[in-house]
């Protein structure tokens, strides 16, 4: 039986008496681990927590090498990572910044972000996205909730548990139907698992859905607001809705139009690319 919450945070207190720091409070739950706001000669950071299994030992191990290997205001930061023991368990620790500026998905949920914002946004994760292509990464489930804010307008990608290195061996088995991803941010060979398709155009494809997001308040491929039609019309490679692809080159973001497109041979061709057209050069 995998630990509790109530033993994860047992846990973290022990690792704060240990390394002399103060446990504040939870900041949240994702899909495996629990993060804690710590504090530390005045500093304070986020404590994440996960229990050890063989399956995501080799994602934890290449998510720290990811991030140690970046250097980008735009990505993370992570101070440190290790595996550690407790009674019969293992557990994954790390320890990154605190970022108290809250997600993108909160601010999506109390009303659009103002344009600006967006473009904002979208220069400094594109400017990212070339950060790690130069580095073989594609992170592969950028969303609303993964973005999340140093300042009240300073952008950061976190959350690189499914870190795809493309000079590495793949984690994910070619026989399953669907790859790694949030389905709803997903691109189509992301849905379909074709692996060799993966590169960072699958990265601007899934920006570009948050982007569009926020620009028009529904999903770009779902005018209808039903994540079930958006995931199924992205898998099936259907082209963008007439509504959205309009709303898009009305509001002056026609460079997400080419970004979303169905191959990844038909968006940007490189970062500078989509960058240059989400600033308007």
């Amino acid at each position: 039986m995998s630990p509790g919450p109530r033993d994860l945070a047992d846990f973290a207190r022990v690792l704060c008496q240990q390394r002399n720091c103060s446990l504040i409070r939870e900041l949240g739950a994702g899909a495996h681990k629990r993060a804690y706001l710590i504090e530390k000669d005045g500093a304070q950071f986020a404590l994440k927590i996960a229990p050890i299994t063989a399956s995501l030992k080799p994602r934890f191990e290449r998510e720290a090498a990811a991030l140690t290997g970046c250097a980008h205001p735009a990505v993370a930061q992570l101070h440190e990572a290790y595996a550690v023991t407790s009674g019969n368990e293992e557990f994954w620790v790390s320890i990154e910044e605190y970022l108290p500026g809250g997600t993108l998905a909160e601010r999506f949920a109390v009303g659009r972000v103002g344009h600006s914002l967006i473009r904002s946004i979208g220069l400094s994760l594109a400017d990212a996205l070339d950060h790690l292509r130069d580095r073989n990464l594609v992170h592969r489930d950028i969303k609303p909730a993964n973005i999340l804010f140093r300042t009240s307008d300073a952008v950061v990608l976190t959350d690189f548990g499914i870190v795809r290195m493309l000079d590495a061996p793949s984690l994910t088995q070619d026989f399953l139907p669907q790859g790694p991803g949030t389905p709803l941010y997903a691109s189509a060979e992301q849905l379909l698992n074709e692996k060799e398709l993966i590169d960072w155009r699958t990265d601007q494809f899934c920006l570009a859905t948050v982007l569009a997001q926020g620009i028009l308040g529904w999903h770009p491929f779902a005018p209808e607001n039903d994540p079930m039609l958006a995931i199924a019309r992205v898998a099936k490679r259907q082209p963008l809705p007439a509504k959205s692809r309009n709303g898009l080159i009305e509001s002056e973001f026609s460079a997400l139009v080419k970004a979303l497109a169905s191959w990844p041979a038909q968006r940007h061709r490189f970062p500078k690319d989509f960058k240059a057209a989400l600033s308007g050069k």
